[in-house]
């Protein structure tokens, strides 16, 4: 059965039974967005949520905009000039006559359709799928709007029966460097040095290469236009010393963060959330000695901190979560790779 606890502000709840069909559960439709349990539960919440499922229905209206207020409300300090530019307008009446509204519009039309689209959307909490799906950006990258491009090329990789949120990761991994090659390619490369000049989707997908930074945006963006959740992670200086280069990586959520490479390659050997971290050729206990790392946000710095950007030193814009315990913790134990 389905009780319903009735309207919450634009939200209606329900709690349904474990006895009801699974078709009932908690996924979107072409009228109504649903939401399951926030990140953060109670540890009543916690209880409750193992004797019956929760539910949070809301209207295809609300949730557009829902979305355009969440975007509105974090836009980074540097992008405020450009707001109407982006499409933040206050009165759509003052639009003038041949010109687009920007780059919100799609990017929130194109996040709906892949929450209704792909099954694996379902378990997002929403918190995580506003700052790390509909979110349009990353780092200090060119804005531009990558969003409608990427759904149609790589939408068709994930079949809409796919269910795993980790398969749908690999899938694109996999193949997406192919399908986005530039004419005349076989695939989209890596090729070091790029960064400042080559780093946005757009950019990349041009050239038809990018080095370490503009690959990561690229495949973070590329999951965020099939609604799986990712982000840009990675360290300005190895053992916190220049010379020794910078790199950077992603991170993608499924049930936490979980890191990884984009193998932009023609081989099959991609990257996988399931990989060993210990396999990763930067994963062991001495690339860590002394080393700082961070992954991206929009919401707003955790704790005052910034994402530190090798190619534009100094610059405290973007706002991060620093995450050099984990990486300490998780790499600390791996023995250091022979290849």
């Amino acid at each position: 059965m389905i009780i319903r606890l009735g309207l919450v502000s634009q939200f209606i709840i329900f709690l349904v039974a474990p006895l009801v069909p699974a078709i009932v559960g908690c996924r979107s439709n072409s009228t109504h967005v649903a939401w399951p349990r926030p990140v953060t539960m109670t540890r009543q919440e916690r209880h409750l949520q193992q004797q019956q499922e929760y539910c949070e229905w809301q209207t295809i209206e609300h949730a557009r905009r829902d979305a355009y207020d969440y975007l509105e409300e974090h836009i980074l300090t540097f992008d405020r000039p450009f707001r109407e530019t982006m499409g933040f307008t206050s009165n759509d009446s003052n639009a003038v006559d041949g010109l687009a509204d920007g780059l919100v519009g799609p990017t929130i039309e194109y996040a709906l359709q892949a929450k209704v689209l792909f099954r694996y959307t379902d378990e997002l909490p929403r918190e995580i799928w506003e700052e790390y799906v509909l979110n349009y950006l990353h780092l200090n990258e060119a804005r531009s709007n990558w969003r409608p491009y990427l759904f149609q090329k790589l939408s068709s990789l994930i079949q809409e029966e796919t269910t795993s949120l980790t398969q749908a990761v690999f899938i694109l991994n996999t193949y997406m460097w192919q399908r986005l090659a530039a004419p005349g390619t076989s695939s989209i490369t890596f090729v070091a040095g790029s960064t400042p000049l080559i780093f946005d989707p757009m950019s990349v997908l041009v050239y038809g290469y990018g080095s370490c930074t503009g690959l990561s945006i690229l495949f973070a963006s590329a999951l965020r236009a099939v609604g799986v959740p990712a982000r840009v992670a990675g360290t300005a200086a190895w053992n916190n010393v220049p010379e020794h280069g910078n790199h950077n990586w992603i991170e993608v959520w499924h049930d936490g963060w979980h890191f990884l490479e984009p193998t932009a390659s023609d081989d099959e050997d991609a990257d996988r959330i399931e990989r060993d971290p210990c396999e990763r050729w930067f994963c062991h206990a001495s690339r860590w000695n002394g080393t700082q790392a961070f992954a991206a946000r929009l919401e707003g710095a955790i704790n005052g901190t910034f994402f530190p950007l090798a190619w534009e030193q100094g610059n405290e814009a973007i706002p991060a979560e620093n995450r050099t315990a984990y990486y300490q913790q998780t790499c600390g134990q791996c023995a250091q790779l022979v290849l």
